[in-house]
C-alpha cells in the first residue's frame, strides 16, 4: 500500500505534466500567432515545431487520455 507522501508525490507530479502538457500547446498558438501579425517565417516556423511537441506531449498525458481517446467515445 503506498504512504500518503507518495500518493501525495505522484498526484503533484501528475498535475504538473498536465499543466506543462496544456501551456506548451498555448505557448505555441503565440508563437503562430506573432509569426501571422509580423509576417515572419521564423515565428511560423517555430510555433509550428513547438506545436507539434507540445501535441506529442498532450497525447501522451494520462490525465487527457479519456478526452482524447476516439475509441472510447461511443461508451458514453
Amino acid at each position: 500500500m503506498a504512504e500518503p507522501t507518495e500518493k501525495a508525490e505522484h498526484a503533484i507530479s501528475a498535475l504538473m505534466r498536465f499543466i506543462v502538457s496544456l501551456i506548451i500547446p498555448l505557448w505555441a498558438l503565440a508563437m503562430l500567432a506573432l509569426g501571422i501579425e509580423y509576417r515572419s517565417i521564423w515565428w511560423l516556423g517555430c510555433g509550428v515545431v513547438i506545436g507539434a511537441i507540445g501535441l506529442l506531449f498532450m497525447f501522451g498525458n494520462p490525465l487527457a487520455k479519456p478526452v482524447l481517446d476516439i475509441r472510447e467515445s461511443w461508451r458514453k
